[in-house]
Parts: C-alpha cells; sequence; structure tokens
C-alpha cells in the first residue's frame, strides 16, 4: 500500500522549542526558523526575511562544528491555512509558530522561494523557532514530495537521521551545562563534539553509539560523568 502524507495530530509537536524557549546553546539544525536574515536578490539589492534552515542534517557542517560556508534557506511567509494534503512546496508552521499568531492560521516556509546565507547571515537573524524530530520528518517528507513527487513515510526520515537528532540534543544539554562554569557555547559545542568523536579502547566512538537505540542510554549515563568531572576541575 502506498504511504500517506501525514499530518500532525496536534501542531505543538511539530516544534522543539518557539519564541523565549529558544535557545543559543542549541546547535543550528534543519527546520530552525531565523527572522530578520538579510538576503541579496537576483538583482543585487537587499531586504530582510523570516527564513527557515532547509539543509538537511549531514550537510550543515564541514566538521561537526562549523556551518557550511553557504546554507540553502526558504522564506516564511504567512499561508493560506495549514492544509496538509496538498501544496507540498512548503512546509506549514502553525501557532504556537510566534508569527503564527494574531488571525494568522498559519505561517509556511516556501521550498520554492529559496536564498544561499552564509552562517554569518542566517546568525545575525534572531532564531524564533526550532522544529522536533518529528516536525524536521514532516518538513523533510514534504521536501522529497514537492521534489520527486515520491511519498516517505516519516519513521524512514527518523530511522536516518536519529545519530544528528540525538547529537543535537546531547549537545544542547553539554552547552547549557558548561554555561555555568563560564564555558560559551562554540568552547563547549566544540568540547562536546570531541568527546562523542573519541575512539574507546575497543575501537568505537560514541557518536556512533549515539545512534544506535540499545547504547544511547550508556553514553547519556557517560555524558554525566563527564559532565561532573568537568565541573569538579573548574571549581
Amino acid at each position: 500500500m502506498p504511504a500517506e502524507m501525514e499530518r500532525p495530530q496536534d501542531p505543538h509537536d511539530l516544534y522543539h522549542a518557539c519564541g523565549d524557549d529558544v535557545v543559543a546553546a542549541r546547535p543550528v539544525l534543519t527546520g530552525d526558523v531565523y527572522e530578520g536574515v538579510t538576503v541579496i536578490e537576483t538583482d543585487g539589492s537587499k531586504r530582510e526575511i523570516t527564513a527557515m534552515v532547509l539543509e538537511h542534517p549531514c550537510s550543515l557542517r564541514l566538521d561537526g562544528v562549523n556551518l557550511a560556508p553557504r546554507l540553502n534557506v526558504g522564506e516564511v511567509t504567512p499561508a493560506e491555512g495549514a492544509q496538509w494534503n496538498g501544496a507540498f512546496n512548503r512546509m506549514f508552521l502553525p501557532p504556537p509558530f510566534p508569527q503564527a499568531s494574531n488571525g494568522v492560521k498559519a505561517c509556511a516556509a516556501f521550498f520554492n522561494q529559496g536564498y544561499y546565507v552564509s552562517p554569518e547571515q542566517l546568525q545575525a537573524g534572531n532564531r524564533i523557532a526550532c522544529l522536533s524530530p518529528y516536525g524536521i520528518n514532516l518538513f523533510l517528507q514534504r521536501w522529497v514530495k514537492h521534489s520527486s513527487r515520491l511519498t516517505v513515510e516519516t519513521s524512514k526520515f527518523q530511522e536516518a537521521n536519529e545519530t544528528p537528532y540525538e547529537e543535537a540534543d546531547l549537545i544542547e544539554e553539554w552547552c547549557l551545562d558548561r554555561e555555568e562554569n563560564g564555558i560559551k557555547v562554540p568552547e563547549a559545542m566544540a568540547e562536546c563534539m570531541d568527546w562523542l568523536r573519541e575512539e574507546l579502547p575497543d575501537g568505537r566512538r560514541r557518536q556512533n553509539l549515539l545512534g544506535d537505540p540499545q547504547t544511547r542510554s550508556t553514553v547519556r549515563r557517560d555524558a554525566r560523568a563527564r559532565l561532573k568531572a568537568l565541573r569538579r576541575q573548574s571549581q
């Protein structure tokens, strides 16, 4: 039986964080939305837009830490409500998305209204929303449908991307913890990635173990222990 396009039962399920709940400690990830991003039109003029990051998680960074020099984003504007069964050229962003209020039923990131921006252009804006793993999977489903007319179950995207999803959560927690010791986010993020990529005595790396549901809890336990040791060192 062919796969069917999906929609959220509750719009809140789309988001990891919105508005004031978005923290700088979270790594930039697919589906993040920034307002006040300056883009350059084909005639050379500049304007500010609200933009969603369209890059796949594995394409965002060259080395696991630093963002790629060119990032694909789609413009976010008010839409005609969230018609999830059609209009595959967009990812709907209903409330609680911050700009979907005051009578606006939904906003949407349009895949065919794209721009390339530098990390500096993106991060000069204000991040106002981060999608949850389910939200990213729904975005990827719609992106693939728009690009190929092929429908892929969101569960397939979850299986393919569990490692970067788990990494983002762990890095956010690590950076928030280290912030209490006065360590800035870029330094804490690099520290966490070095720890995840460290080769263990048995030849494995925590980064790979984090993507395996059977060993994920072990990595999280070891991360808590490592953070506790780092706190003691800073005292």
